[in-house]
C-alpha cells in the first residue's frame, strides 16, 4: 500500500498506477512538495523508518527524522528542489545505520526520492568518484566539481557569475614561515572565504593560492561580492604564534555572455585576476574583451622580443643634457629603442615591462652599456669627451656581479670609468638599501658617475641619500612640467635644488619643455637641464653635431634663455 494524502503525488503524475508502480520498485519511495511536506510514502519508506503513515503524511521530515539537515537525503532533497535537476547521492545513514543510494527527482512543484542499498563496491566507486572532486588540503570542491558546475549552468543556460580570487605574494608567506603553516594559512582562508558566501554561491579551491566562487543566477554586482570576499581575507591570522595580514586580487567574469565553455571562463577569469594584480593589492577587475586582445599582442611582443635579443634589432638614441650655465652638452643619456621589422621604431613603454617579466632586464642592460660605451669611445676618438649615462634596473642592481660587468665593459671598450654615469631609479635605490649601497660604493670607487633617476617620486630622503656615493640627482620631469603653473612645485624644485647643493650633488632637470620652465630653473639655480625644448633623442651623428654647435654658441645662448 501507499500512504497518501489526497492531493498526493497521483494528482501530479496523471494516467499512472502509482501502487503497482511503487510496489515494484523495491525501494523506498517518498514524495515532498515546495514546502518539505510529505505527500506521499511507500511502505519500505515506512518501515526503514519505523513508523505509520499517520506519523508521516501531512508532516515535514524536520518534524520526525532527528538531525534531518544532517542527512544525505537532506542534501539530495534540497539541491533537487533549487536546482530542479536529478541527482543521485551515496551516504551513510545515521537513522538505518547502513549505506544508501539516493536518487531524486523533480517532479511538479515536489521532489520524488528513491532509496534503497548500496553495496559496498558501488560505495567504494563513489567515494573515489567524490575524492577526485575535492581539494585534499581544504575538502573545497576542486577545478574538476567547478567544471561539472559551470557545464550544467552553460547547459541550462542560466545566467551566473565567477570570481577568482588569488592571494597576493603569499610565496613569501611558505619562504618566511615554511610550508606547514602555509597550509594551515590555506585552511583559514578557505574558512573564511567560505563563511563569507552567501545563497547560491559556492565555493573551490582553484589552484595553490587561488579560490574561485561560482555564484548562480548572480550577475549583478559581481565586483562589489569581491570587493567583501577581499576584505574578509584582510582579516589578520594568528598561527604558531605569528600574525599573518593577507592581500588578495580578484578576476570577475559574467556568463554566459563572457564566455560558453569551462576553459574559456577560466581563461578570461585569469586574465582579469592578472590585470588586477598589476595595478597592486586589493584590486578588482571584471573581464572585458580588450584584456584578450592585451594579451594576444603581449604574447606575439614577447616571441618577436625574444628573437630581437638574438637578432641585434635594438638601437640607442641620445639625449643632450645641456648646462644651464654655459649652454654647452655636458652629456648625453641613452635610451633604447626597439628597432621592430614590422612595426618600427617602439619606444621603451612598449617592451621594458614585458622584459621583466621574462627575466630579461639584465641582458638587456648589458647590451646598452656595450652599446653606449661603443659611443663613448667614438666620441672621443673625435675629440669629444662626452659623459654617457645608461639606465639601470632593479634587477640589474641586485645582480652581486655588476660591477665586475661593467669593469669588463670599459676595458674592452677602453673608455675611462668617468665617461660613464649609471642613473638608478630612487624606487630601486631604496629597494634594498644595503645591497644598493654596496654596488654603488664598487662602481663609484672604480671611477663610475652616480644619478639617481626620477627623484622626488619614490621614498628616499637626503639623510638616505648622504650615506651613498651619489654624484648628481635628476628632478623627475612630473615637477618639471609644472613650474609653470603649480606654486607647490616650484617651492618643491626649489627645495630639491638647494638641499642637493647643500650635499654637493649637481642637479638636472629632467623633461623641461618651455622656456618658461628652463627661466625658472636657471633662476633657481640648476645646474643642467634635459628636454624637449633643448632637443629630443637623436642618433650618434645628430648628437655629435649637436654637442659641436653647443660648443660653438656656448655662454651667449645660456644667457638668453
Amino acid at each position: 500500500m501507499i500512504a497518501t494524502a489526497p492531493d498526493g503525488l497521483a494528482g501530479v503524475v496523471d494516467a499512472i498506477d502509482l501502487d503497482s508502480m511503487l510496489a515494484e520498485a523495491g525501494e523506498a519511495v517518498t514524495y515532498v512538495d515546495q514546502n518539505w511536506i510529505v505527500r506521499f510514502c511507500n511502505d519500505a519508506y515506512l518501515n526503514n523508518i519505523g513508523m505509520s503513515r499517520r506519523e508521516v503524511i501531512g508532516r515535514t521530515p524536520f518534524d520526525f527524522v532527528p538531525l534531518f539537515k544532517r542527512s544525505i537525503f537532506y542534501e539530495a532533497f534540497e539541491t533537487c528542489r533549487l536546482t530542479r535537476q536529478p541527482m543521485s547521492r551515496i551516504g551513510f545513514s545515521t537513522v538505518l545505520n547502513r549505506w544508501l543510494m539516493v536518487r531524486v527527482f523533480p517532479v511538479g512543484n515536489g521532489v520524488l526520492m528513491l532509496a534503497n542499498d548500496a553495496s559496498e563496491s558501488v560505495v567504494k566507486q563513489q567515494q573515489l568518484a567524490q575524492k577526485a572532486l575535492r581539494d585534499p588540503l581544504t575538502e573545497l570542491g576542486n577545478k574538476l566539481a567547478m567544471e561539472q558546475q559551470v557545464s550544467e549552468l552553460l547547459r541550462r543556460a542560466q545566467p551566473f557569475s565567477v570570481i577568482v580570487l588569488g592571494l597576493d605574494r603569499f610565496k613569501e608567506v611558505n619562504d618566511a614561515h615554511g610550508y606547514a603553516l602555509g597550509d594551515m594559512v590555506l585552511l583559514e582562508v578557505a574558512s573564511t572565504i567560505q563563511s563569507s558566501t552567501v545563497s547560491g554561491e559556492t565555493l573551490y579551491r582553484f589552484s595553490g593560492d587561488e579560490f574561485a566562487v561560482v555564484r548562480e543566477g548572480l550577475v549583478d554586482g559581481v565586483s562589489e561580492r569581491a570587493k567583501c570576499l577581499i576584505a574578509a581575507v584582510k582579516k589578520p591570522i594568528a598561527l604558531a604564534g605569528v600574525r599573518i595580514v593577507l592581500a588578495s586580487s580578484a578576476g570577475t567574469v559574467e556568463c554566459p555572455k563572457n564566455g560558453d565553455e569551462f576553459e574559456l571562463i577560466v581563461k578570461r577569469a585569469g586574465l582579469a585576476l592578472r590585470d588586477a594584480k598589476k595595478g597592486g593589492r586589493d584590486g578588482v577587475t571584471a573581464y572585458r574583451t580588450e584584456l584578450e586582445l592585451a594579451t594576444q599582442v603581449r604574447a606575439v611582443l614577447e616571441s618577436e622580443f625574444r628573437t630581437a635579443l638574438d637578432g641585434n634589432q635594438f638601437a640607442l638614441v641620445i639625449q643632450p643634457k645641456v648646462s644651464l650655465t654655459t649652454g654647452c652638452v655636458v652629456g648625453g643619456e641613452a635610451l633604447i629603442r626597439w628597432a621592430h621589422p614590422k612595426r618600427g621604431m617602439l619606444a621603451p613603454g612598449v617592451f621594458l615591462g614585458l622584459a621583466e617579466e621574462i627575466g630579461a632586464m639584465v641582458a638587456l642592460d648589458q647590451w646598452v652599456l656595450k652599446q653606449a660605451l661603443r659611443y663613448c669611445a667614438e666620441l672621443a676618438t673625435k675629440g669629444l669627451r662626452v659623459p654617457i649615462s645608461i639606465n639601470l634596473s632593479v634587477d640589474s642592481l641586485s645582480d652581486m656581479y655588476l660591477a665586475e660587468r661593467v669593469g669588463s665593459a670599459l676595458a674592452e671598450a677602453q673608455v675611462e670609468a668617468g665617461l660613464l654615469e649609471v642613473e638608478i631609479p630612487e624606487g630601486a635605490l631604496m629597494h634594498d638599501v644595503k645591497a644598493s649601497g654596496e654596488v654603488l660604493g664598487q662602481l663609484h670607487a672604480m671611477g663610475v658617475s652616480i644619478s639617481i633617476d626620477d627623484f622626488g617620486t619614490g621614498y628616499s630622503s637626503f639623510a638616505y641619500l648622504a650615506r651613498f656615493p651619489v654624484n648628481s640627482l635628476k628632478i623627475d620631469r612630473s615637477f618639471v612640467s609644472e613650474l609653470g603653473s603649480s606654486e607647490t612645485s616650484r617651492r618643491i624644485v626649489e627645495g630639491m635644488i638647494r638641499l642637493a647643493h647643500s650635499l654637493s650633488l649637481d642637479v638636472i632637470a629632467e623633461g623641461a619643455e618651455t622656456d618658461e620652465q628652463l627661466a625658472v630653473l636657471r633662476s633657481m639655480r640648476c645646474d643642467t637641464v634635459q628636454g624637449y625644448v633643448m632637443a629630443k633623442p637623436m642618433p650618434l651623428r645628430a648628437f655629435e653635431t649637436f654637442v659641436r654647435e653647443r660648443q660653438r654658441e656656448g655662454l651667449p645662448n645660456a644667457l638668453s634663455i
